[in-house]
């Protein structure tokens, strides 16, 4: 019975969490110099730029290693926000639109979230790790993940997280999310 009520507690909390971070990012990261080039969406060249074909077929730059701190620091100071039960930062970083799957296969919209985000007593420490960034463009990125957990009893998860993230008035938003726990 305390298993079954760990293994929820844990999939409720992992649900809240949302993402993290690398395991906090490195603020004296130095990126500049790692950028690769991601093929920029037709229509959005054409909206900025007057809509010629060679701005169509241009690609944007778009500084991976960079990208990938500053998404994984939003995951940690969301997990950190859902930890603490801190309702007004976790929905100032979930889009309205905002749609997660859990380790169990149940879904929650923004307002679900929200409304179920409390302070966990149950979880001793937690951490992030394997931040992969799997695609990006100027406004939509994918960020692979783990979550580590290690709950007072010390019980201990693991569960592979992959959000999508959009820019909406210049900042990055969670879109999806999908938990998958790992063995």
């Amino acid at each position: 019975m305390k298993s079954t009520l760990a293994i929820t507690l844990l999939i409720a909390t992992l649900s809240l969490c949302n993402l993290a971070d690398k395991s906090k990012p490195a603020a004296d990261s130095s990126p500049a110099d790692k950028s690769a080039s991601v093929p920029s969406n037709a229509n959005t060249a054409q909206s900025h730029s007057g809509g010629s074909n060679a701005d169509t077929a241009q690609r944007r730059e778009v500084d991976r290693e960079a990208l990938t701190v500053e998404l994984m620091k939003i995951e940690y100071d969301l997990t950190t926000a859902s930890f603490n039960g801190d309702v007004s930062t976790l929905a100032a970083g979930l889009a309205d639109d905002y749609s997660g799957t859990s380790v169990d296969g149940s879904t929650q919209n923004k307002n679900q979230v929200l409304s179920t985000t409390k302070p966990d007593k149950t979880t001793k420490e937690w951490k992030i790790t394997d931040g992969q960034l799997v695609s990006a463009s100027e406004d939509t990125a994918v960020l692979n993940y783990i979550q580590h957990e290690t709950l007072k009893n010390g019980r201990t998860y693991r569960a592979r997280v992959t959000d999508t993230f959009v820019k909406r008035n210049g900042k990055w938003l969670i879109k999806s999310e999908q938990q998958t726990l790992l063995k």
